[in-house]
């Protein structure tokens, strides 16, 4: 697992392999709420620019269909 970018008590967004997954946390108590995986655009809009990280996560946060099953 490689830590691509992260913002602490918010967001960690990891690669394994071929697999980008973004892991939003609840802040307060570093449990995770939301697992998604990121799209080839998001990943290419991240290899852009690391500050790209906010505006991805947010959409995530928005669409809560991505979620991952637990």
């Amino acid at each position: 697992m490689k830590v691509i970018a992260e913002k602490p008590w918010e967001y960690r967004i990891e690669s394994r392999g071929d697999e980008v997954k973004a892991i939003i946390l609840n802040g307060t108590s570093a449990i995770y709420i939301t697992e998604a995986l990121l799209s080839a655009e998001e990943i290419r809009l991240l290899k852009q620019d690391k500050s790209n990280a906010d505006r991805i996560i947010e959409t995530i946060k928005k669409d809560r269909s991505r979620s991952l099953p637990r």
